[in-house]
């Protein structure tokens, strides 16, 4: 396959996208790595091409990459080459050069991993996990602890794999005490098809301290429409930082 490819026909020829969270900044870069499993599963035409799709937090695509992979083929993508100082998503995709056959109602789902490189040092990664979405879904509530003496320099990403133009991610986030106890609640921000953000605990709730007081963790519970599987993260005032998926 050669020429662009919308992120549109390859949901459409049963190779959506998986999303992940993209973040190119003066502290943090992402790098897309790959590996053409077809070659491994399709012996006699192993070659395949991998599409990568940028967009910002508002859901506005921002750059577009293809590869042609071989037999055994990787990718290593610095994606700050593209799109620098740009954050929101990333999509890929992996399609076989020699169209293989998909059974109806199946999708084939691609595996990758995004790496995450700080300035200061610190890597870290997640593999996929959502594929883009081409309508609207709900979302039931994703609960993720945390250690209460990092309060302070903990958060969550969000990101909306929802293609569809009236997609926006809405919901709410709870405070919740290890005993389930609902120590506050708040509306989160909108998220635009495509788009993602990235929130401190402090951010969403102010007076989280207080609320959680001695305990040694909390949760965090988002939930409502469009919202795929987020992040956890820490970051550190010297530059060290995680990200995890709920």
């Amino acid at each position: 396959m050669s020429g662009d490819l919308t992120i549109d026909e390859a949901v459409t020829r049963g190779y959506p996208p998986a999303v992940l969270y993209l973040r190119n900044d003066e502290i943090v870069t992402t790098e897309v790595c790959a590996f053409n499993y077809f070659s491994i599963f399709l012996k006699e035409h192993p070659e395949a091409a991998a599409h990568v799709w940028l967009f910002d937090g508002a859901g506005n695509q921002t750059g577009y990459f293809h590869k042609d992979l071989g037999l055994n083929g990787q990718l290593q993508l610095n994606t700050s080459d593209l799109s620098s100082n740009v954050s929101g998503t990333v999509a890929m995709t992996l399609m076989p050069k020699h169209e293989a056959k998909v059974r109806s109602g199946k999708k084939v789902t691609t595996g990758y991993y995004a790496q995450y490189y700080s300035r200061h040092g610190a890597i870290t990664l997640s593999h996929e996990r959502e594929p883009v979405a081409a309508e609207s879904f709900p979302t039931s509530a994703w609960v993720q602890t945390y250690l209460a003496r990092f309060l302070e320099w903990s958060g969550v990403v969000l990101v909306n794999p929802c293609l569809a133009l009236d997609g926006a991610a809405v919901g709410t986030a709870a405070l919740v005490a290890l005993d389930g106890t609902v120590l506050a609640e708040r509306t989160l921000p909108r998220i635009s098809p495509m788009g993602a953000c990235r929130i401190s605990t402090l951010d969403l709730f102010p007076d989280a301290r207080r609320l959680v007081g001695h305990a040694d963790s909390f949760a965090m519970e988002f939930k409502g429409t469009n919202i795929a599987s987020p992040f956890s993260y820490y970051e550190f005032a010297n530059g060290k930082f995680s990200l995890h998926h709920f």
